[in-house]
């Protein structure tokens, strides 16, 4: 087998996508059973597990999630990847733009897709506290303001509306991950969204942020920017 790039930088999670069994009943002899199919695509998930991946020259890959870091052994061989770790063994594809990782301690085929972050102007890493102001080209998030606590969580309201809801916020040492869920407003409507956010702090002092929003409709998340104006100095 050929020996692959290595691939380097900082890695993020976009989605994860997990394909959920199908189960179809029979009739045999009178009476009805279950058989098992192929598993089919499921909607696309966002979960709490890994979200990011670091690659360095000198050190072992690094992830991070909000259950703390770990460090990983890794092989490769040609366009596949394994990395093995103390409490589970993770294996997919590779290329310099998507890495496609599954764990072996899924109960159900599940795939993570990551991506570089391809940010060469990180600072040190963002101090998030007090209000902001969101400036981005989302729809759900234009215009809204977030607010952090000292307990590792933050708030979106709207300027005009004390609705908010509680999230929380991952810090993963160069950069912090912030979950969001909008539910959709009504049963008929498509205005829901989810997902997580990655922020960072750039040479310029500016808070930056990167993020793969999950909608209904959309068959592969497409990345988004958003930019924090703080609003209460």
């Amino acid at each position: 087998m050929l020996i692959a790039q290595k691939p380097s930088g900082l890695w993020v999670l976009k989605y994860v996508k997990a394909l959920q069994p199908v189960f179809t009943m029979v009739q045999i002899d009178g009476q009805y059973e279950m058989v098992d199919e192929d598993p089919q695509d499921s909607t696309f998930l966002y979960n709490s597990g890994l979200m990011t991946l670091e690659f360095s020259k000198r050190q072992k890959p690094v992830s991070h999630a909000w259950d703390g870091k770990e460090q990983w052994e890794m092989d490769l061989k040609d366009n596949e990847i394994f990395l093995y770790g103390k409490r589970d063994t993770l294996y997919g594809s590779y290329n310099t733009e998507e890495i496609i990782l599954r764990s072996t301690l899924d109960d159900r085929p599940t795939y993570y897709h990551f991506t570089p972050l391809k940010e060469k102007k990180i600072s040190t890493p963002a101090i998030l506290e007090g209000k902001w102001q969101i400036d981005s080209s989302n729809r759900l998030l234009k215009d809204l303001q977030i607010s952090f606590s000292e307990d590792s969580t933050f708030q979106i309201t709207t300027g005009k509306s004390l609705e908010s809801k509680v999230y929380f916020t991952y810090d993963m040492e160069k950069i912090k991950g912030i979950e969001y869920d909008f539910p959709p407003k009504t049963i008929e409507s498509k205005d829901n969204e989810l997902g997580t956010i990655y922020l960072f702090k750039t040479r310029r002092k500016t808070i930056k942020g990167v993020f793969y929003p999950v909608t209904d409709g959309v068959s592969i998340p497409i990345r988004s920017e958003l930019t924090l104006l703080r609003i209460d100095n």
